[in-house]
């Protein structure tokens, strides 16, 4: 099949964070790569699934759809239809996988012994919107948390005292400590700090203010409940910490296994290895960049890049 021209692309969000910052992180990706521009349709995804059809399927001319969430699932069916765009699903979707031109899933969702095939590729963890290109970094550290879960609890306490520890172990970097949605109200508020931190609401934050962070940041530590966290320092190529919190259940669920994943093939390091060594400076793992790997398969087969990139 000839490539064509990517000129635009629609992002289909349910308002999750998390699901958007993967769609969009594609997104930025494969515009870095043909120099299309993209925009964001926001659904309400407790609207009629007619509502939720109707505002994805948007007149503005299309050449590819992407969306997160199961919400969006059918009204990125129907837009592509409308449109006659590829359309491309992140995360495995509820519908059968043949109503979309490819679907984009974690391994950890599927299983170790999963692959490839014309229509799925496997990814490691979640995309994000952390470029390929970054800065150099500079002497900052940023501690990201996220918090309970159906698969993790929280423990105040235990978890003050470790990242106290991890921020008095480089003194001589600037510190950052960011919460997130899913953090404790009063547990950001309530962390004693030394003078070099700062500490970041979520809620004081914009779309892109963690992409910017880390690209700057030399060391980050995250909270295991959070994968996308996690993947997102890796792909920095910062030092990457991850710091532990309680499980639910007797096994660890997917998000763990996930993590223990990116630890045991040395993209990150486990608190308890970290102090067991010495509580030296952590050490970047390899590069890690999978909105881009995606981007890549994505424009050769079935776009133009552009002329220089």
């Amino acid at each position: 099949m000839n490539p064509s021209m990517l000129r635009h692309i629609r992002v289909l969000s349910d308002g999750r964070p998390g699901h958007e910052n993967q769609s969009v992180g594609l997104a930025l990706a494969l515009a870095r790569r043909t120099g299309a521009s993209h925009e964001i349709v926001r659904i309400e995804p407790k609207a009629s699934l007619w509502c939720r059809m109707r505002t994805a399927a948007i007149s503005t001319p299309t050449q590819l759809i992407i969306a997160a969430g199961h919400r969006t699932h059918w009204p990125l069916w129907w837009a592509a239809r409308r449109a006659g765009a590829r359309s491309v699903v992140i995360m495995r979707p509820s519908l059968p996988s043949a109503l979309f031109d490819l679907a984009l899933i974690p391994r950890h969702d599927l299983g170790a012994n999963a692959e490839d095939t014309p229509r799925r590729i496997l990814t490691r963890g979640a995309l994000n919107r952390v470029p390929e290109t970054l800065p150099a970094k500079t002497a900052s550290g940023l501690v990201l948390l996220g918090g309970p879960s159906k698969h993790h609890g929280w423990d105040s306490p235990a978890l003050t005292s470790k990242i106290l520890r991890v921020i008095t172990a480089r003194p001589d970097l600037t510190w950052t400590v960011a919460d997130s949605r899913r953090t404790p109200d009063d547990f950001l508020g309530g962390l004693e700090l030394p003078e070099n931190t700062r500490r970041v609401p979520w809620r004081e934050t914009t779309p892109d203010w963690l992409a910017n962070e880390l690209a700057r940041a030399a060391v980050v530590w995250a909270t295991e409940d959070s994968v996308s966290m996690v993947h997102e320092a890796v792909t920095s190529i910062a030092a990457t910490g991850v710091l532990p919190v309680p499980l639910r259940g007797a096994k660890p669920g997917r998000p763990a296994r996930a993590v223990a994943r990116l630890i045991a093939d040395g993209y990150a390091t486990a608190y308890e290895t970290w102090l067991a060594a010495g509580a030296g400076a952590l050490v970047p793992g390899p590069a890690l960049h999978e909105a881009g790997r995606c981007a890549d398969r994505l424009v050769a087969a079935w776009f133009k890049p552009k002329l220089s990139r």
